[in-house]
C-alpha cells in the first residue's frame, strides 16, 4: 500500500463541514482509501490511503488534506463556488508498468482549483477545474483539466444518502499530451508509435455513491465509478484498458 496525503475529489463528500454550536471553527477527521489505475490507461490498480483532515472557519475558509487551502461562498440555496490552492493528483511513474518505463515521470503538482456546485432538489451538477502551477520545464508541470458530474440523489432511509450520475473529463493539449502522448524522442526510447493528444474530451463515465450518518458525529462514505477513455486519449499506445474503474471508501468524524 502506498500512503499519500492527497486523494482525488471523489472523497469530498466524506469530509463535509462538521457542526459546532459555539465556535467559528468546525473540524472533521478520518481515514480514506482509494483504488484507481496506476496511470491513465493502465490495466492494473494502485491502492492509496490517506488521512481525512479538514478545518473550517465560519464555513467559508477551509484547510484540509483533500481540498487544500481555499474559500467557499454560497450564492443562494443549493449553489456555491470555491477557489483553492491544492495538489493536482495526475501522476505517472516509471515503475508503474513496462509501457511507461522509458517515458518521463509525471509528478504531483500544486494547482489552482476552482469549483462550482448546484443542487435543484434531488438533481445536482458539480464542476471542478484544476490548473497545474508546476515548472513549465518539467513534464506535466503545467496544464489544465475540468471534471463535470451530474446526478440524482435519494434519501431512502434516515441517515442514508444515495446518488447516481454521469461524469465527463476534459483536458487541454498540454496535460493530455504529457499523460498519454508519445513524442518522437519517447517513441525512439520506448518502441511505441508516436501519438499526439489534443485538447478536448478525455473520458465519459458513470458513478454511484452512498453516505451513512452513524450517530451524531460519524459518517461513512463509498463511491464506485467507471470512466471510459475517449478520442485521442483512447487511441494512445499507452492505453491497456479504456474502461478505468475507481473505488473510494472513507470514514470520518466531526469534532
Amino acid at each position: 500500500m502506498r500512503v499519500s496525503l492527497v486523494l482525488p475529489l471523489v472523497l469530498l463528500a466524506a469530509c463535509g463541514p462538521a457542526t459546532a454550536a459555539d465556535s467559528d471553527w468546525r473540524l472533521r477527521g478520518g481515514v480514506a482509501a482509494l483504488a484507481q489505475p496506476k496511470y491513465v490507461g493502465a490495466d492494473k490498480q494502485r491502492l492509496l490511503a490517506a488521512p481525512l483532515i479538514e478545518a473550517r472557519w465560519r464555513k467559508q475558509v477551509f484547510l484540509g488534506s483533500l481540498r487544500g487551502l481555499g474559500y467557499e461562498a454560497e450564492l443562494g440555496e443549493g449553489a456555491s463556488v470555491s477557489a483553492a490552492l491544492a495538489v493536482d493528483t495526475h501522476q505517472r511513474r516509471r515503475k508503474d508498468g513496462l509501457r511507461v518505463q522509458a517515458l518521463d515521470e509525471i509528478k504531483l503538482a500544486p494547482a489552482l482549483r476552482l469549483g462550482a456546485e448546484l443542487a435543484l432538489g434531488p438533481v445536482f451538477v458539480n464542476a471542478v477545474s484544476s490548473t497545474r502551477l508546476g515548472k513549465d520545464s518539467k513534464p506535466g508541470g503545467r496544464g489544465s483539466s475540468v471534471e463535470l458530474e451530474a446526478g440524482y440523489g435519494l434519501l431512502p432511509a434516515p441517515g442514508l444518502a444515495l446518488a447516481f450520475g454521469v461524469s465527463a473529463k476534459l483536458m487541454d493539449a498540454k496535460l493530455g499530451q504529457a499523460l498519454l502522448g508519445i513524442n518522437s524522442a519517447q517513441a525512439a526510447a520506448s518502441g511505441l508509435r508516436p501519438h499526439q493528444v489534443g485538447a478536448g474530451l478525455h473520458s465519459l463515465g458513470v458513478f454511484g455513491q452512498a453516505s451513512y450518518q452513524l450517530g451524531a458525529d460519524w459518517q461513512l462514505f463509498a463511491k464506485l465509478g467507471v470512466a471510459s477513455l475517449r478520442g485521442d486519449a483512447a487511441g494512445s499506445p499507452l492505453v491497456q484498458r479504456k474502461n478505468q474503474p475507481t473505488l473510494a471508501v472513507a470514514a470520518s468524524r466531526s469534532f
